[in-house]
Formats: C-alpha cells, sequence, structure tokens
C-alpha cells in the first residue's frame, strides 16, 4: 500500500505544469515610408489614398494556445486637424505575403470621406483579400497631431478570433484602412501563448490530498487490526 500511495504521489508530481512553458512572439511591421514627414525610420505609410494588409506567416501554434495580444502604434499622429479615422482588422489570411495596398480613394487632396475598405461591401470589393476571408474588426481610433504610442489589447473573443486564424493555416494578416495620413514610428504585433491544456493546480492538490485521506484511513485500519490481534 505504501508503494501504491508513493506511486500515486509520483504521478501527480509529474502532473504539475513544471514543464509547461508560455512564449511570447513579437513581429515589426516592415518599414515602407522611412522619415517622411514627421514619421520615425520605422514608419509604415498609413495614407488616406491607401487601404492596407500586412499578412504574418509561419506560425505554428504547436500545441499552444494564444493567452494575450497586443498591437501597438509608436508615436502615431495625424497629418493635420481634420477629421480622421484609422480601421483596423483581423483578417484570416491576405492575398499577398508581407505588405500590400490598393488604391481606395481619388488622388489629390483633399480627401475627406470617412469609409472602411475592410467592411460590408467595401471588403468584398477588397482586391487585397479574397472573398470569404474571415474578418473580425479590432477597433476604429482618431488621433490629433500629437505623436502618442497607442497599444490594443485584444478582446477575449478577438483571441479567440486569432487563434483560429493562425490555426487555419498558420498565418494571419491584419488590415489597416487610414482616413488621413498618419504618421508613425512602426507597428508592433506581439503575443503570448501557453499550452492547450495545462492541469489545473487545485485539481492537482484535492487529487493529492484526497490520496493522502485515503493512505492515512488504510494505515489507521491496519494499525486497528494489529492491536486487536495483539
Amino acid at each position: 500500500m505504501k508503494n501504491l500511495f508513493l506511486f500515486a504521489i509520483a504521478l501527480v508530481v509529474l502532473g504539475l505544469p513544471v514543464a509547461a512553458h508560455a512564449d511570447s512572439f513579437t513581429f515589426q511591421a516592415p518599414a515602407t515610408a522611412p522619415n517622411q514627414g514627421n514619421g520615425g525610420a520605422n514608419q509604415f505609410n498609413l495614407d488616406h489614398h491607401d487601404a492596407y494588409t500586412w499578412r504574418i506567416d509561419g506560425v505554428n501554434l504547436n500545441g499552444q494556445t494564444i493567452t494575450g495580444a497586443t498591437l501597438t502604434f509608436t508615436n502615431i499622429s495625424n497629418w493635420d486637424s481634420n477629421p480622421n479615422m484609422l480601421f483596423i482588422h483581423l483578417l484570416d489570411t491576405a492575398r499577398n505575403a508581407g505588405v500590400a495596398s490598393f488604391v481606395d480613394a481619388p488622388n489629390g487632396t483633399p480627401v475627406t470621406d470617412i469609409r472602411d475598405n475592410f467592411a460590408g461591401t467595401l471588403f468584398n470589393s477588397n482586391p487585397l483579400v479574397a472573398l470569404g476571408t474571415s474578418n473580425t474588426l479590432l477597433t476604429q481610433r482618431s488621433f490629433t497631431m500629437t505623436p502618442t504610442t497607442y497599444v490594443y489589447t485584444f478582446t477575449a473573443a478577438q483571441l479567440q478570433a486569432l487563434n483560429a486564424y493562425f490555426l487555419n493555416g498558420n498565418n494571419i494578416a491584419l488590415g489597416f484602412d487610414p482616413d488621413c495620413h498618419f504618421w508613425n514610428n512602426g507597428i508592433t504585433f506581439n503575443f503570448h501563448t501557453q499550452p492547450a491544456s495545462v492541469p489545473e493546480p487545485a485539481t492537482l492538490a484535492l487529487l493529492g490530498s484526497g490520496l493522502a485521506g485515503l493512505y492515512l484511513k488504510r494505515r489507521r485500519k491496519q494499525q486497528a487490526q494489529t492491536v486487536q490481534q495483539n
């Protein structure tokens, strides 16, 4: 019985998430317009005349699940004081690897229309994505002329979509439709993972205490039998 108890305790110890480890992944968007306007060396151009996709390839979750994700725009600002909006989408994939764009507004200035080319009927005709591509709106946000580092944190529902999109083909894409010209010093995508199934500490504690209780009960019974025999 003692050996059985020790074996059971060993199983509990081995089941502890000691070997489980979390990972962190960071992706820096390619610089597409370094030092242009008020942007920095890592600037990802966000011109009102265009819509953009940034496809991130080669991510194998390999038994991991994403527990948190952020999208950071460093020193982003609007080029003037006109009304503006930056639409940000998470896509299952995009037609082109890396960064791609298309002209979604007439050339010339000023451009005053504010509309999201990754939403509604405009999404269906967007040449950057194939028809039927899964699409999740992350957020839409306006900015002033004062540079600020904006960090967007994914919601629980958006994390579920992110997991599903990566599992569908080891890649995802981010869609940006800037309706005004936004200067910046780079876009960074970061996410954290943990093993998809990790034993819960509370469950392991209950199992361990239950085994200990059984052992003590058995030992008392054996001791009582020994006393009776004597």
